[in-house]
């Protein structure tokens, strides 16, 4: 199908861009009868060749000839026009005046000809005319009231001296020897006659008078017509007026017949006559008309009622008479909008559609388009001439926000919602422009003076669909049109509606742009430490800002950086070799437990910082309508605040989830930080984030819950092979170096492990201050955990040193081994002490032993020996009550968080704090 602009041709004026005046389109018959208005209603010739005799046209000028013939059948000699302001009462009096001023020369002019054989006329006769024009008529000698301006125009002197006293109202006797001296048919013509009571207040009582009278005499004549155009523009009515307008109407109603005007079926002749030069090649209407009507009958359950009672050639019918409109085009201002107090039917109709052609005809050439017929969606909102005629006709002049936010910006202004969905799918439905089109449509089917201001979805796929549009193309840019546009709300189930007020969603924007970046940051930090501390599992270290804020301890601590320091991925970036730097270094000395520190690092600070922003923003709203700062909101808005603010909580809460993705382990092999993927988690998978994390990392075999005495074994140091000696303090420290594979809390899995082993005699265990002489040694017997210390006093052997040890035999020291234990290695730290009074020892061999009591001072070197030697016999008594005190000076104020952390390890509550 070819476009529309390719087969019509516009009047000159409109190809040009030239302005469109709707008072262009506004006859003033007063200038007519004068000769002062434009050629084209001057000349009868030019004026009958753009008009379109339409069926309530015919039928005026039927009666009214008719009567002037003389004939009474299906006529009437009072006639008033009906219809609203601009609605063609003028025109049709124009009509009327050209006809019967020209007698039978009148039959040569366009289209009267054929108007004379429908209503079987025979010929026009020539009349005397009087007109008189309520909002031009003035006062002057000779013509003082409106009865004797008739009279001069219709008899001169001599009908004015029928009425010997001028302001007083003539009688009906009177007026009809008036009418019987004009010696020819009498057609008289009162125009705007409310305006003249506006401006002569004064003569409305003898005007009433007059009007009865006139109305009577015509009524008593054979060949005259009084046709009274009453109605003026409601919007300027004083309330005397309506009152006039009440009586007058009843006086011509009391012997008069009323006339509509304009049939709203007609309107696409008498607008292609009055805006088109040429209407295009028939051929190509009825093949566009033909692919539509296809189109339309096929899916006729979708569409409005009214088309679906059709046959396709019905339909076929309905778009050719339109061509080049589409038939929702033209209909939608009788549907819709003829209701608005301000909508001048045809005048305002033919303007608006006049700048709508112009502009259409330009844009279709500059921007190649396509669309066969000129449809709803075309409508050029965004030219600002255009918007502001369409603005003036609703009298909503606050509708020009939710336009150029919603649907159509003019040029030089950022663009739409709709403009925005088009541009973002710019290889799919982008290309026509579906989503203004549909945003358009909408605009126009809701806005109009209808009690039920909504358009439904039937009418959109009318007014919208094409044979290259689905319907379902149609729903789901109106779907993504209501998630996107601020001033477009659902009604009911299929119904949505534009207004001035804003919805939620621009308030909700409204609020987010207001927000301060640093309080939005501020929030951020805050909520990814709510969501953290949320069932910890591990021990946290949130976003140190320094290497000496994450303890150097051997126990596995989460260190998660702040979401603003998001990683690329890269070796080279900033934050990786800052990561580095801290995992090999605790302040100004060498980590001692790298491997115990997973740190964490969010792979994109930007959505979390999107998600903050919904949720300040969305409660902003919610204080705002609390405080009744909002108006008075609908339930449904209510409701849909108290929604968002759930969703924008539980968004910020998976967002936080999945962009803290990636794990950074300390390998010690490699001398490197091995990157773990985490993938996205999400909080339906676990009841903590920190707990989701270790459920990843045991699922990769990176961390484990115990170990075998196998693993012990195979991971012996070869230093300590052939002594068959290990440091339980060392052992456990090397699960925290990034060697072995990493143990949830290693203690405990640990002392599992060992006394299993070394009461099956897979591994020994010894204690004593000297490696070559134990004062105690376990093997293939049972061992209490509790007496499993992880220091340098007590050690782990293998079997076949346990085994030699046990039976006796010790063996001498091996050549160039230290007699000594061990020395503490220097990437070994002591481990924390278990809390005191929770180190089972022996059962009390005396059931009935005798309450005692302990108190001194201890030495440094005795404090892991009161643990080891006393505590443990006390596992089993009864009553026991331990406290401690302790008053220490430290080198360094680390020491103290350090010190707190081995006692939260412990279970107590208690933390060291500052005399």
């Amino acid at each position: 199908m070819e476009p529309w602009y390719k087969i019509v041709l516009p009047r000159q004026e409109l190809r040009e861009g030239r302005s469109l005046d709707p008072k262009e389109f506004a006859v003033h018959l007063e200038r007519v009868v004068a000769g002062t208005a434009p050629r084209d209603y001057v000349e009868p010739e030019k004026f009958f060749s753009r008009n379109y005799f339409s069926k309530a046209l015919v039928d005026y000028c039927g009666m009214v000839l008719r009567r002037l013939n003389g004939e009474t059948m299906n006529t009437a000699s009072v006639m008033s026009l009906i219809t609203q302001f601009g609605g063609g009462k003028t025109h049709t009096l124009t009509a009327l005046y050209h006809l019967c001023s020209n007698g039978a020369k009148a039959k040569n002019f366009p289209g009267v000809a054929e108007m004379m054989r429908t209503v079987g006329l025979k010929n026009i006769p020539e009349a005397k005319i009087a007109v008189f024009v309520g909002n031009s008529w003035d006062a002057s000698p000779g013509r003082e009231t409106p009865w004797m301006e008739i009279a001069d125009q219709l008899a001169g002197d001599a009908g004015r001296r029928l009425f010997d006293q001028p302001k007083k109202a003539p009688g009906d006797k009177k007026l009809g020897d008036l009418i019987r001296l004009a010696g020819k048919p009498v057609l008289i013509l009162f125009d705007e006659t409310l305006n003249y009571l506006g401006r002569y207040p004064e003569q409305a009582t003898a005007f009433h008078s007059f009007m009865q009278n006139i109305t009577t005499a015509l009524t008593s004549a054979q060949n005259a017509v009084g046709i009274f155009s009453l109605p003026a523009s409601p919007t300027e009515m004083t309330e005397d007026l309506r009152e006039w307008q009440d009586k007058l109407t009843k006086v011509v109603g009391r012997v008069g017949k009323d006339l509509v005007a304009n049939d709203a079926s007609e309107v696409s002749e008498i607008v292609r006559r009055r805006l088109f030069e040429n209407p295009g090649r028939d051929s190509m209407r009825k093949a566009v008309a033909r692919q539509f009507a296809r189109w339309v009958f096929e899916r006729r359950d979708r569409l409005p009622a009214e088309w679906g009672q059709l046959s396709e050639d019905q339909i076929r019918a309905q778009f050719e008479s339109c061509y080049p409109f589409h038939p929702s085009t033209l209909t939608v201002f009788q549907r819709k909008w003829q209701a608005l107090a301000q909508f001048q039917q045809t005048r305002t109709t033919l303007a608006m559609l006049g700048m709508w052609i112009s502009c259409a005809y330009r844009e279709g050439y500059g921007s190649a388009r396509r669309e066969p017929l000129l449809t709803l969606g075309s409508a050029p909102l965004g030219d600002r001439e255009f918007l502001s005629a369409v603005l003036r006709q609703m009298g909503e002049q606050r509708l020009q926000a939710a336009i150029q936010a919603d649907i159509s910006a003019p040029s030089g202004q950022p663009p739409s919602h709709a403009e925005t969905l088009d541009e973002e799918q710019a290889d799919s439905v982008g290309k026509t422009s579906l989503h203004r089109r549909v945003a358009t449509t909408l605009f126009f089917e809701s806005c109009g003076g209808q009690t039920d201001k909504s358009a439904h979805l039937p009418e959109l796929y009318f007014a919208v669909g094409d044979p290259d549009t689905e319907t379902t193309l149609i729903h789901t840019a109106v779907q993504n049109l209501e998630r996107r546009c601020y001033f477009l709300r659902p009604v009911g189930v299929d119904g949505w509606r534009f207004g001035h007020v804003p919805t939620l969603k621009k308030v909700h924007a409204d609020r987010k742009q207001a927000l301060d970046p640093d309080d939005v940051q501020r929030n951020v930090v805050e909520l990814v430490k709510t969501v953290f501390k949320n069932g910890v599992e591990i021990h946290l270290s949130l976003f140190p800002k320094d290497s000496t804020d994450v303890l150097d301890q051997a126990m596995l601590t989460l260190a998660v950086m702040r979401p603003d320091e998001a990683w690329d991925g890269t070796e080279e970036s900033t934050l990786y070799q800052r990561i580095v730097e801290w995992t090999r270094k605790c302040g100004q000395s060498s980590r001692q437990n790298p491997g115990g520190v997973l740190w964490l690092v969010c792979e994109s600070g930007g959505l979390l910082r999107s998600g903050c922003e919904e949720l300040m923003a969305w409660q902003a709203v919610a204080e705002d309508a609390n405080r009744g700062l909002l108006g008075d909101l609908e339930s449904d808005d209510l409701k849909r605040i108290q929604r968002e603010l759930s969703g924008a909580k539980s968004q910020i809460e998976e967002r936080v989830w999945s962009s803290y993705n990636h794990l950074l382990l300390w390998d010690a092999s490699q001398g490197k930080l091995k990157d773990v993927a985490l993938g996205h988690l999400h909080p339906s998978e676990a009841k903590s984030i920190t707990s989701a994390i270790l459920a990843r990392l045991r699922h990769d075999s990176l961390l484990s819950r115990e170990i075998g005495a196998s693993y012990i074994e195979r991971n012996w140091p070869p230093a300590l092979k052939e002594s068959g000696i290990w440091p339980l303090a060392s052992l456990k420290a090397a699960f925290f170096q990034g060697y072995f594979t990493r143990l949830e809390k290693a203690e405990d899995a640990l002392r599992q492990t060992i006394a299993r082993a070394v009461s099956q005699g897979t591994l020994g265990l010894a204690c004593g201050k000297d490696a070559n002489q134990f004062d105690r040694v376990w093997f293939k017997e049972p061992v209490e955990v509790q007496d499993i210390t992880f220091d340098y006093e007590t050690y782990l052997l293998t079997a076949k040193k346990a085994k030699a040890l046990k039976e006796g035999g010790a063996e001498p020291p091996i050549a160039g081994q230290p007699t000594t234990p061990p020395t503490k290695p220097a990437v070994v730290s002591p481990p924390p002490e278990l809390p005191l009074g929770q180190t089972p020892g022996q059962p009390p061999t005396e059931p009935s032993s005798p309450v005692v009591f302990w108190q001194g001072q201890l030495k440094r070197e005795q404090w892991n020996l009161l643990s080891l030697k006393v505590l443990t016999r006390l596992a089993q008594a009864e009553d026991v009550e331990i406290e401690v005190k302790v008053r220490a000076k430290l080198k360094e104020a680390q020491t103290m968080d350090q010190l707190n952390a081995a006692l939260k390890e412990m279970g107590i509550s208690q933390m060291f704090k500052r005399e």
